[in-house]
């Protein structure tokens, strides 16, 4: 059996329960000055008289800083007033909460959230307790949160792309101003709603693809395009930049990116496009898409082993409608020249405007390809009269020469130059045609004039 302790070991004891006592104190008073909560007591005129724990941490207030002084004193003048409507709401209400306003050691304002209840101590006399915390730092962040978002919806309202978030499944989850417009839609319709409402069949899938390889790859892409359609039907042309949406943990959630409506540009790209290889007066393919497809179809004839003709058409007698008739009726006359062109060839074959009164015709079909006969026609078609604007031409003859691949040469530039010859030799015998290839020689169907000859 263990004797009693000595007056050494009590001595070395009570040493020991001093050294943690102290350590306690130490980490208490250490938490103290870093919580933001602490309980305090007041009377009903604001006077404090209890606060735990003994140092109030960001405040930089102790106990004897605050027990005794009123409230009051501990407020910016301009908040007393609110302070008076407090005490009433907890006399009244038996309890209140909210925030209010006080001044820290070092002179900064800070913001005190409470939450109070009226009681009665031992002596029978009213008081307040509560708890408080000082939410100066949350409510600044928050602050600068909304600032933020506010300044970030500024300016996502103030460009003139659209900017769009999406859900794995493609449903809106937020949008700038600019969507809802592009589209005719209200936010309220456009909120929740999926891409595929907004597009066809073809154009969802293929926004589902590009979507679906960013989401493997997790690589962004700068430029997309496809066809959106508007609430009223309408459709216009998006080019969009998306990239891969990922929540703090750094897994997909979405799609997030910029949509800016391209129709004008893309219009303007065709017309220019269009302008580049058409002649502007009849519509009509010009001399570079010429030579641009005959060299195509030269080159997918010597692949096939097959043939394919040129027909170069000029006009004779045209500079007279333009002495007689002035030009505007002389651009008409073209303008029904290359209508009548269209409507005797066939869809397959490729008609241009070389440029002034010369044309050219690429018959492309292999298997019935008839230079002879097509010239012939062609020959008939544009010898007859023209009414134009109450006034009959019908002088104008046409010239044709006819070269074909690969007899009379193996490239656009020879078989261009061939046919070239053998016009202006149709030219000397008048409304006919010559085949540019020996003993080629053929009647013009229907038209009562010399015939064909070869050169």
């Amino acid at each position: 059996m263990a004797g009693k302790p000595t007056y050494r070991d009590l001595e070395r004891r009570i040493s020991e329960l001093n050294m943690q006592l102290g350590d306690y104190r130490e980490r208490f008073a250490e938490i103290s000055r870093n919580i933001t909560e602490f309980v305090f007591e007041h009377d009903l005129e604001g006077n404090f008289t209890e606060l735990i724990p003994h140092y109030t941490g960001r405040l930089g207030l102790y106990r004897e800083d605050v027990v005794g002084r009123n409230a009051r004193s501990l407020m910016p003048k301009h908040f007393c007033k609110q302070f008076d409507d407090y005490l009433r709401r907890v006399t009244s209400n038996g309890k209140d909460e909210g925030l209010m306003q006080v001044v820290s050691r070092d002179g900064k304002s800070h913001v005190i959230e409470y939450n109070n209840i009226l009681v009665t101590n031992k002596d029978g006399e009213k008081m307040v307790q509560g708890v408080a915390r000082d939410v100066t730092e949350r409510l600044e962040t928050e602050h600068a949160l909304i600032e933020s978002d506010t300044r970030f919806r500024i300016i996502l309202d103030s460009i003139e792309d659209g900017y769009f978030e999406v859900d794995l499944a493609g449903n809106f989850t937020f949008f700038n101003s600019r969507i809802p417009e592009h589209l005719g839609c209200t936010e309220e319709e456009m909120m929740g709603m999926n891409y595929r409402r907004l597009m066809d069949r073809t154009n969802a899938e293929y926004v589902y693809n590009a979507f679906h390889k960013i989401f493997i790859t997790g690589e962004s892409v700068k430029s997309i395009e496809w066809e959106l359609i508007k609430k009223d039907g309408s459709c216009f042309v998006a080019e969009t930049s998306v990239s891969l949406k990922r929540d703090r943990k750094g897994d997909p959630v979405g799609f997030q990116g910029i949509i800016r409506d391209v129709t004008e540009r893309k219009r303007f790209e065709q017309e220019l496009a269009y302008m580049a290889y058409h002649d502007p007066l009849t519509g009509l393919f010009n001399r570079k898409a010429f030579v641009e497809k005959l060299t195509e179809t030269i080159r997918e004839a010597r692949r096939y082993r097959g043939t394919r003709a040129v027909l170069f058409l000029d006009l004779d007698s045209f500079k007279k409608v333009n002495d007689v008739h002035g030009h505007e009726i002389g651009d008409r006359l073209l303008v029904e020249v290359a209508a009548r062109l269209r409507r005797t060839v066939r869809e397959s074959d490729y008609v241009s405007r070389l440029g002034g009164d010369e044309f050219s015709v690429i018959l492309t079909n292999p298997r019935n390809l008839n230079a002879e006969r097509v010239a012939g026609r062609l020959v008939e078609v544009l010898c007859m009269p023209y009414h134009i604007m109450g006034i009959t031409i019908d002088f104008i003859t046409t010239s044709i020469g006819i070269s074909v691949f690969p007899e009379d040469g193996h490239d656009a530039e020879v078989l261009l130059k061939r046919a070239d010859e053998a016009m202006y030799q149709a030219k000397e015998r008048k409304s006919c045609f010559v085949h540019c290839g020996e003993g080629r020689d053929a009647p013009v169907a229907g038209t009562g004039k010399e015939g064909a000859h070869s050169c």
